[in-house]
């Protein structure tokens, strides 16, 4: 009896209070007709429902909470009522147009550090591609427009110059680590393998290969300009050039502590919101630099039981180089979405339907003496559901379950004439001597890789808002999901015969290597849960967003706590958060395939006779099936403060990530033949194996040994109610500290063998970077004349780099194949163990020096009948800015390329 009064109790307590049902009916504020469509929320709760063909609906509410109406292509409209409204309330909602006075023409904050940009300020932004949109972001650089190269993105880290300078192991880990969510659903590059040389590093104890795991040269295809100048981002993030912006209704980028629902990620997470509902019909051209993109959408309603139907379907070709037609990058995405809902608008589903074809190709065959060729692709199509249950009598409020399958074609070509053959190469998959191959005298090298990703993505949630008799409010979620990589590609193709440039250092060679017989599918299953409190104390609001992730990612667990909260009181809000989380590896860190080391042992020819090659190959079995996670705990602290004439907000922020992917080098000792060669006059010669020596040399393995730090400040101030009319003014600002360490040893090999020592080790070298950068921008809006001016600048004031490689020897190899820890004195005499011993420093020491300037200027003009005219100019002032660098003990001044170019484009839009 005693359990069941305190059970009675628990529940008078904690269950919810029922709210009282609002009803009302929204309007168009032009036309006064109704609007169908638009879903109406109660903000921070899982309450929810949607117009009817008469603008009516009803909903659950409490006093002081937050109606939100919202449908694409309309402004967003809020309502707080204090006490409930007993009278239908009528709620009007206008277009999402420049001739709207409140319409955001900038990125804004929202609970905490998140930044959203919606709509009408992504057509501001006139992007050609996501990446285009997310430099918009602190800290983020604006680039020249070049799409013939992937598109990666970190958040809160300094942004390299190139990826195939050093450093680029931690930018690589964090761009792997960036989650791209669409419409709930992630996309996936965990299966792309479109890399050649598995996981190879070249062999130095020197600076020039740190990062290898993520430095295109190593993962090939490409041709080095711009960024970085190459097609495959294997190992690396979502590709943002693949996704156009015109189908977009919001981006929201989380650079601090996502919520506990979000998994596989480290390093940020960019939410995407597609259109959906009825919209009108959508046509535009873009030109800019030698790009040009066409673009149509409508969103249609079919009728009451059928829903509405989106389609966008969007062309895109750019050229690098306007001045020639050798590097094109094409573009072709179709997207379907299918959306309906029950009678009593408490059920939704969207089924969706997306096509992409993406194609580089580099055809150097006119201009280049090798006739080199280099073609990418990628062909995606994606299906995805997501259904929506709105329960009316249940324990719990809302039902989601979102599910999806992806699956692509890509094929990585790259082709050049060579005209140095006749080299001995190893054809054998086993370990063994025998006679190998020589290559044609003049042939195609040809690389090539063939993959087929496969992805699948299932997650169901449950919510449910309490609200207690002290008006605490909360807002559970749980759920679950389950994602699978796989690759069933016919993957690396070609010859050993057909000679691939020997990696340096050794003799590693290549073999054709399978996907589809090689690569098991790997699985990642999640549970989470997550309370988000609500409670008002007088003039205080308080939330706390407390949750919990357990990840089992390809074998490996990791718990994940997350914390964010904030305080508002009056005019300031005092935020903070606290989180750990995790990335899986890619399946093409996983399996890397065999490694083949071959050794000639004798090369021996008669002109006109014989040629006779002798080699000895060794296998190394070498897939990294131990690697674990990476991991990241991530935290922040802030204040943000609304006056008359806007809103400022200050962050600082502390990120670690550890257990990070890099390569590590491992000694190998083999037993190498000795060989009799007998020679028959003109006859072809045997040979004959009269014994074995050892033999020493190195491979690599990728390891979870990285380790990096960020810690920096970020600002934004948005300044939309000057007392100058029509004038809104948005600045932000971040300072970033990066430090990177492989943690892996780097190896000297001993020419000599002498001191028994055959490998020198050397610690391994923290790379540090800091970044300093402000963006402004004055936005002059005419709302009556349909006219936005905006001038936008970016001032770099710090961009420094310094690594120092003392080369510090501290262990060696022996011939047992140990490792033996070095005596002070064995370190400083320099004839103790002097073939291993490296004495020159390598150093990178580079500051700005000076502060370097973005100018760009944007004009969009609105006809109201249906067309749409903008204009942007970068660098419309056209500076040249010039850099002072030290070579060989003098200063030079050279141009700073990396700035933006003087570049002109302009839209023509047309809506009807």
């Amino acid at each position: 009896m005693k359990k069941k009064v305190l059970l009675l109790a628990f529940q008078f307590v904690i269950l919810s209070v029922s709210g009282q049902t609002v009803t009302g009916i929204v309007l168009a504020a032009d036309s006064k007709k109704p609007v169908s469509g638009v879903k109406v929320g109660v903000e921070n709760t899982g309450i929810w429902t949607v117009t009817d063909n008469s603008g009516l609906f009803k909903i659950n509410y409490h006093s002081n909470e937050t109606l939100v109406f919202s449908r694409s292509g309309l402004l967003e409209e809020r309502q707080t009522y204090i006490t409930v409204p007993a009278d239908r309330i009528t709620v009007e909602m206008q277009a999402a147009s420049i001739r709207i006075r409140e319409i955001a023409l900038a990125a804004k904050k929202k609970n905490y550090s998140e930044i959203e940009i919606k709509e009408e300020a992504l057509k501001n932004i006139q992007a050609f591609s996501l990446n285009e949109v997310l430099e918009q972001i602190p800290g983020q650089k604006q680039r020249n427009l070049s799409l013939n190269e992937f598109k990666p993105i970190v958040f809160r880290s300094t942004n390299l110059g190139s990826l195939t300078r050093t450093g680029a192991d931690g930018f690589g880990n964090k761009s792997f680590g960036t989650a791209v969510v669409v419409d709930g659903i992630p996309i996936s590059n965990n299966e792309n393998m479109q890399g050649y040389t598995g996981n190879y590093s070249a062999i130095s104890p020197s600076l020039s290969n740190e990062g290898a795991l993520f430095n295109p040269n190593m993962l090939g295809f490409g041709k080095a300009n711009g960024y970085n100048g190459y097609f495959s981002n294997a190992n690396f993030g979502v590709d943002l050039r693949e996704i156009p912006v015109e189908n977009i209704e919001s981006v929201e980028v989380v650079q601090g502590i996502p919520s506990a629902k979000y998994g596989d990620l480290t390093s940020g997470l960019v939410n995407i919101q597609q259109k959906s509902g009825k919209t009108p019909y959508r046509a535009y051209i873009a030109l800019r630099e030698g790009t040009q993109e066409f673009n149509l959408n409508k969103g249609v309603k079919i009728n009451d039981k059928l829903g509405f139907l989106n389609v966008n379907v969007n062309y895109l070709s750019s050229n690098s180089d306007p001045r020639t037609k050798f590097n094109r990058y094409q573009r072709v995405t179709t997207s379907l979405m299918w959306t309906v809902y029950n009678k009593n608008k408490n059920i939704s589903n969207s089924l969706s339907l997306d096509y992409g074809d993406n194609f580089d190709n580099a055809n150097f065959e006119e201009e280049d003496d090798s006739k080199q060729i280099i073609k990418n692709k990628n062909r995606s199509v994606r299906i995805s559901n997501r259904f929506n249950w709105r329960f009316r009598e249940s324990f719990f409020d809302n039902l989601s379950i979102n599910a999806n399958y992806s699956q692509s074609y890509q094929n990585t070509y790259d082709s050049k004439l060579v005209n140095s053959g006749g080299k001995i190469v190893g054809t054998s998959t086993t370990n063994e001597v025998y006679t190998g191959s020589y290559t044609p005298i003049n042939y195609r090298q040809v690389q090539e890789v063939e993959g087929k990703p496969i992805s699948m993505f299932i997650s169901a949630e449950l919510k449910k808002n309490l609200r207690t008799e002290s008006d605490w409010i909360h807002n559970f979620l749980v759920g679950t999901a389950l994602r699978s990589s796989d690759n069933k590609g016919r993957g690396r193709l070609g010859t050993p015969e057909t000679l691939i440039t020997t990696f340096a250092g050794g003799g590693q060679s290549f073999r054709p290597y399978n996907f589809g017989q090689n690569v098991r599918a790997e699985y990642q299953y999640s549970v989470y849960a997550e309370d988000n409190v609500f409670k008002r104390f007088g003039n205080y609001i308080f939330n706390l967003n407390a949750g919990v992730r357990f990840d089992n990612q390809f074998g490996s667990s990791v718990l994940q706590p997350r914390i964010n909260s904030y305080l508002i009181y009056k005019n300031f809000k005092f935020r903070g958060g606290f989180g750990i989380a995790s990335k899986a590896p890619s399946i093409n860190m996983i399996y890397t395939g065999p490694r083949y080391y071959d050794q000639i042992l004798a090369d021996v020819r008669l002109p006109g006779y014989y040629n006779v090659g002798v080699v000895q190959t060794f296998v190394d079995y070498a897939d990294n099936k131990d690697l674990k996670p990476s991991r990241s705990v991530r935290s922040e602290v802030g204040v943000d403060y609304k006056f008359a004439y806007g809103n400022v907000g200050l962050t600082a922020y502390y990120n670690k990530l550890y257990d990070g992917f890099t390569n590590e080098y491992y000694a190998s000792k083999r037993q190498l033949a000795n060989l009799k060669i007998n020679y028959n006059g003109n006859n072809t010669p045997t040979y004959d194996i009269t014994g074995y020596r050892n033999y020493f040399y190195l491979q690599n393995r990728i390891v979870n040994s990285l380790k990096s730090e960020d810690k920096g400040l970020e600002l934004m101030m948005n300044l939309n109610k000057l007392p100058i009319r029509n004038i809104s003014f948005d600045i932000n600002g971040s300072y970033v500290e990066t430090k990177n360490n492989s943690n892996v040893d780097r190896y000297k090999d001993s020419k000599t063998l002498a001191d028994g020592a055959i490998y020198g080790l050397y610690r391994s070298v923290e790379s540090q970077y800091k970044q300093m950068t402000v963006s402004a921008a004055v936005n002059y809006h005419l709302p009556k004349a349909g006219l936005v001016i905006s001038f936008r600048t970016q001032h770099f004031f710090v961009d420094d780099k310094l690594i120092i490689n003392p080369k510090s020897l501290y262990a060696y190899i022996n011939t047992n194949m140990e490792k033996v820890e070095m005596t002070p004195e064995q370190i400083n005499d320099p004839k103790q163990f002097a073939s291993i011993k490296d004495n020159d420093v390598d150093e990178e020491n580079t500051k700005l020096g000076k502060v370097f300037h973005n100018f760009n200027l944007k004009i969009s003009k609105d006809f109201q009948n249906g067309f749409k005219f903008s204009f942007y100019a970068n660098n419309f002032l056209d500076l040249k800015q010039i850099q002072s660098k030290t070579e060989n003990g003098r200063t030079v001044e050279t141009l700073k390329t990396d700035l933006l170019k003087l570049s002109f484009g302009a839209k023509i839009e047309y809506q009807f």
